[in-house]
């Protein structure tokens, strides 16, 4: 029975980034059967494609200490605010460190439904697991728990996007142990991982048959360590075996924003010579074209989004992933210039040469420091890091501490009662304060329109000498100024 199951286990391991048909065939697929085809069951409808926020939407992002920590969850706001620009989205974080599915039931009216979520995501299960091997009853209290918890959501009219539990890293874990024995705390998580692969595929099913959307952290987590580790022995992306750093809160905030159907380009806007004469690609976005045809051009462009600019503190992220070109694509196009090399400049700044030949395809800024589009998003990132560090981590701190009385609330009444009212006014003065900076970010991130303007290369080079040097770091210190060719068609 023991051995059956942990085959199941295995199983949902390898299954929790599911391979490639031809991957399947490569690993000697069975002949395919003479039995008789079961019945169909009803076909299911499949969720819908990408996440469709629309104005005023209220996103909620529920959890445990994964969420609590303000990393995956602030990328992702971070990408809303840059990506929808002329909507107003509100964001509630309410991960509290420790939680398991029952926990967030219990604060379910006051913590989730009172913000009137219209779009949640949830991520539970680390802790659920108990941090041992597969145990039947334990695994049945959070289907259970679970269960209620979406019925519960379904209930307010909130839409769900289910998320599998993250990886459990044995080897960071055992490190960890080894300096800290007490970080243990006396849990033996032998075969974890392969626990929450199972909880994640349970969670998936579950999503299909609710018809919610569902994504998969566990599996692109457990695949970039595995991929890197190939490299570097001592790679993770979760340094104390539980809590992905920031370099794995990006892949994950990435992975929800893919695989829900919600990234790709921002902008592709240019012009091309039609007739001796420059017309633009994309009138709707391009106006005031002028310029010698086939030598120099300029025109305005109204860009409807800021890029998702590569974080500083998670740029090993940001690269795995390749989020710049795959989650928000910036690129200015000029089909027609004689052979030659280009500056490309944008509201007067300079941005970076190319030649004919790439300019043709596109010249990508999107990850150039340079772009003032880029600019603009970090200042939306620096104002949201602010929100976070003020505001929303120190409101979940005391939620955390809000479950500790809970659990006392009849014990010690009296003390519980008085913290109830220091509670309700320190939660109301870190929810203004969240408030107050979500509006200045609102401030702050309208796209503005777009002075472009494309000329010969002078000679010498005007290139700063700065710049210069930075076109000949390698890939990986600036992904936008590969070399040189790379550079300019990116």
């Amino acid at each position: 029975m023991k051995r059956s199951f942990l085959l199941t286990l295995a199983t949902a391991a390898l299954l929790a980034h599911p391979a490639s048909a031809q991957e399947g065939r490569s690993l000697g697929a069975a002949a395919p059967s003479t039995a008789p085809a079961p019945a169909k069951k009803p076909a299911v409808p499949a969720p819908p494609a990408g996440l469709g926020l629309k104005d005023g939407d209220r996103f909620i992002f529920i959890g445990d200490s994964i969420t609590h920590a303000c990393l995956y969850t602030q990328y992702a706001e971070n990408y809303f605010y840059t990506r929808y620009p002329n909507m107003r989205l509100h964001f509630r974080n309410a991960g509290v460190s420790g939680d398991k599915a029952r926990d967030v039931l219990n604060r379910f009216d006051e913590d989730i439904a009172a913000f009137k979520p219209t779009v949640a995501t949830v991520l539970l299960g680390m802790n659920d697991g108990s941090y041992k091997d597969f145990d039947k009853p334990t695994f049945d209290t959070y289907a259970k728990d679970m269960s209620e918890l979406l019925d519960r959501l379904k209930a307010i009219n909130c839409r769900v996007i289910v998320m599998s539990p993250t990886m459990f890293d044995h080897q960071s874990w055992d490190i960890k142990v080894k300096e800290k024995p007490d970080y243990a705390k006396g849990r033996v998580p032998t075969g974890y991982n392969a626990v929450l692969a199972y909880y994640g595929k349970w969670l998936q099913q579950t999503a299909l048959e609710r018809n919610l959307q569902f994504v998969d952290l566990f599996g692109p987590l457990n695949t970039f360590t595995v991929q890197q580790r190939r490299i570097d022995p001592k790679f993770t992306l979760v340094q104390d075996g539980i809590h992905p750093g920031p370099d794995g809160s990006f892949i994950m905030a990435y992975s929800l924003l893919k695989q829900t159907g919600d990234t790709g380009p921002i902008l592709s806007a240019g012009v091309r010579v039609v007739g001796g004469q420059w017309q633009p690609i994309n009138p709707a976005v391009v106006s005031d074209v002028k310029g010698n045809p086939t030598r120099s051009v300029s025109y305005t462009v109204k860009p409807k989004a800021l890029p998702w600019v590569q974080l500083a503190e998670a740029p090993l992220g940001a690269k795995l992933t390749n989020a710049g070109h795959t989650a928000s694509q910036e690129s200015y196009i000029a089909s027609g210039l004689i052979s030659g090399r280009y500056d490309l400049r944008i509201n007067d700044k300079f941005v970076g040469t190319w030649d004919e030949r790439a300019l043709s395809v596109h010249a990508e800024v999107e990850e150039d420091p340079d772009s003032p589009t880029f600019q603009q998003s970090l200042k939306v990132v620096a104002l949201n890091k602010k929100r976070n560090d003020e505001a929303v981590r120190p409101l979940r701190n005391l939620w955390g501490k809000q479950k500790g009385m809970f659990n006392k609330r009849e014990s010690e009444k009296t003390a519980y009662d008085a913290w109830q009212t220091e509670f309700q006014t320190k939660r109301k003065e870190l929810d203004d304060l969240a408030a107050k900076y979500e509006a200045d970010i609102y401030q702050i991130n309208k796209v503005q329109p777009l002075k472009v303007e494309i000329m010969p290369t002078p000679r010498p080079a005007t290139v700063p000498p700065a710049k210069a040097a930075q076109q000949q770091q390698p890939a990986a210190a600036k992904p936008a100024a590969k070399p040189e060719e790379a550079k300019k068609a990116a």
